[in-house]
């Protein structure tokens, strides 16, 4: 008899954890469709859990390039100037980081916020002294940074791979910010 109740509470057992595997592979279709309803519902801003304004800008070597081109990649977009000494400070560990993200699905992209340069031609000379390998756009007019609502440079903005921003990071980038911007916190 004892025999025979261990065998009905494992089938039952079974059925339960079956039952649950069962929900808990529905509900991953579930949560994606409401992420994927939330992403396409947030709104655009400049600010953590906002879609991150498009741009359209070129980059030094005359190309066009728009945020958009990268979706499916996390974006690490740094504005900067040449003038600015937290900028100047931060630029070697950008550098850095930009090495770690070889392997990684993630990129960096430089936006000069051209319109405060004294001038436009500073940029190469001051992406040579520190090496910089990585993209780096112009905004020429300021729009980018108006739609990005730069204050402060430098700024640093951690989008994800659906073009919604993690993370904001307001003046510099500190070797506390990088297993955020990695993708490891």
């Amino acid at each position: 008899m004892q025999h025979r109740k261990n065998a009905i509470y494992s089938c039952l057992l079974f059925f339960l954890l079956f039952g649950v595997a069962y929900l808990y592979e529905g509900s991953h279709h579930i949560f994606k469709q409401v992420d994927e309803t939330v992403a396409a519902t947030s709104k655009v801003g400049a600010f953590e859990n906002e879609t991150a304004p498009n741009f359209e800008l070129l980059n030094l070597e005359g190309k066009k390039v728009s945020l958009e081109d990268y979706r499916g990649q996390k974006v690490i977009l740094n504005f900067f100037a040449t003038w600015c000494p937290p900028c100047q400070e931060e630029m070697p560990l950008l550098v850095n980081l930009d090495e770690q993200l070889k392997d990684k699905n993630i990129v960096m992209l430089g936006v000069n916020m051209t319109s405060q340069e004294r001038n436009a031609n500073d940029v190469r000379p001051f992406l040579s002294q520190y090496k910089a390998q990585y993209d780096v756009v112009f905004d020429v007019d300021g729009k980018v940074m108006k739609n990005y609502h730069i204050i402060g440079i430098p700024t640093t903005f951690l989008v994800n791979e659906r073009g919604i921003i993690e993370k904001r990071i307001n003046g510099i980038v500190t070797p506390n910010h990088i297993p955020v911007l990695l993708g490891k916190e």
